[in-house]
């Protein structure tokens, strides 16, 4: 038997031993539609390279590893959980997957607004999760959608009421204890925010140790009509682990969505960012992936502008140094009768290294004629030009490239409106790669 096979079997009786323990496991739907996925994992496994949305990321490394199932929270060092949250925001935290009470603080929300853990949701908002759960992904291959359905041990459940604006962004902070070692962590996040409302979400991922283990996130989202949602990822995992999301996002009439993709961790992670447009609708898409050594770093878009009048622009760089490879799949389709449709995609990488790689594939599927679409690649290294004129002002080399690659990098960064997130951020930067002569400040 290979790998693959040992693997798609280990995981399909993780499935059904575990199908009874779950949370929400005294349910008949829920049980009903964690079996469904079960039984569809079960079928097809995980994806491999021969499908071709997989062609540049080959799994079976992880396969190789038998995670076991996380049967409860490890736990977090005080000094390492205040470096982990962010100021001046609302916070709901998991350890190994599971919602840890005691570690978040979601008071004075406003009234309306529900920020609660799926575990302590489903008593008071079984219908709302019931309505919300496996609505929105449409997703050709959903074979680590089916697993994280199949398993899931918790998630965020995050309804903003109408007409309601949250003033301090929330902030989803997962951790992966010292005692994560070879374990899995399957996590669901429903997030909606309904008509007129304005909130800002901040998913952030660290460990705190360097251990190998599986994290495993979906997170889906609804934005109905005339709603503002600002959706941040900050990924920092073990340099050990594999990491593997996705946020599935429905964009009603005249919703507005901005989703802030930031990749530093993990030996292996890949983020799936789906959209799918309404009339009207407005949709922005940036993200950043830095690898060093050995990192495997996917990024994967699609855009669909199902309806008139969308727009949508889409701005992803990576720096690559060592032997790290970065991938970027960005697929833009524009429905027949999405007339007036304006969409942007572009991705830039930089190689800090001959041994590293960017695998880059920009897709326009266009079906209508009325629209403006436009996109562009590049894939380079340093300009010796500028490093020449930076060493004429009187930088040594290593500083002049320094310079120029945080300068490349800290565009993305920019755009980052919350100060805590973006010193967060800079800080992940700053830490990648050599400092020699840089200060913070400058960026």
């Amino acid at each position: 038997m290979s790998a693959s096979e040992l693997s798609k079997t280990h995981y399909a009786e993780l499935i059904t031993a575990s199908n009874e323990h779950l949370m929400g496991g005294e349910l008949p739907w829920l049980t009903s539609v964690r079996e469904k996925a079960g039984e569809a994992f079960a079928g097809e496994g995980f994806p491999t390279p021969r499908e071709e949305e997989w062609r540049y990321t080959n799994v079976s490394a992880l396969e190789k590893n038998q995670f076991s199932l996380a049967t409860q929270a490890g736990t977090v060092d005080a000094d390492f959980l205040k470096q982990v949250l962010l100021d001046d925001c609302h916070h709901l935290v998991f350890v190994d997957g599971f919602y840890q009470a005691e570690l978040s603080s979601l008071a004075d929300l406003p009234e309306g607004v529900i920020v609660s853990a799926l575990s302590d949701g489903l008593a008071a908002h079984e219908e709302l999760i019931k309505s919300l759960l496996d609505s929105v992904i449409e997703a050709p291959d959903r074979g680590f959608i089916n697993f994280n359905t199949a398993l899931f041990s918790d998630g965020a459940l995050i309804a903003i009421d109408e007409n309601t604006n949250v003033d301090k962004p929330i902030q989803l902070a997962f951790i992966a204890s010292s005692a994560a070692a070879l374990s899995l962590s399957n996590v669901r996040n429903l997030i909606v925010a309904k008509a007129g409302s304005k909130a800002s979400i901040i998913e952030t991922f660290d460990a705190c140790e360097s251990n190998c283990y599986l994290s495993n996130v979906v997170s889906e989202v609804v934005v109905e009509p005339n709603a503002n949602l600002q959706h941040s990822r900050v990924q920092e995992e073990s340099s050990a682990a594999y990491h593997i999301a996705g946020v599935y996002t429905r964009l009603e009439r005249n919703a507005i969505f901005a989703q802030y993709n930031y990749t530093f961790g993990a030996s292996l992670s890949r983020a799936e960012i789906h959209a799918n447009l309404g009339e009207a609708a407005d949709c922005r898409l940036d993200g950043l992936y830095v690898g060093q050594d050995r990192q495997h770093m996917d990024n994967h878009t699609r855009v669909n502008h199902a309806q008139p009048h969308a727009i949508s622009n889409e701005s992803y760089k990576g720096v690559l140094a060592d032997r790290s490879r970065g991938v970027f799949q960005g697929r833009i389709i524009v429905a027949e009768d999405a007339q007036k449709t304006d969409a942007k995609m572009s991705n830039r990488n930089l190689l800090l290294s001959d041994r590293a790689e960017a695998d880059s594939k920009p897709q326009l599927e266009i079906y209508a004629d009325d629209v403006k679409c436009a996109h562009g690649v590049t894939v380079g290294q340093l300009d010796e030009k500028a490093i020449f004129y930076l060493r004429s002002r009187g930088a040594d080399e290593q500083t002049a490239k320094n310079m120029l690659t945080f300068a490349f990098a800290n565009e993305m960064v920019e755009h980052i409106s919350f100060k805590p997130l973006q010193m967060r951020v800079l800080d992940a930067l700053l830490l990648r790669f050599p400092q020699a002569g840089m200060k913070k400040e400058w960026l």
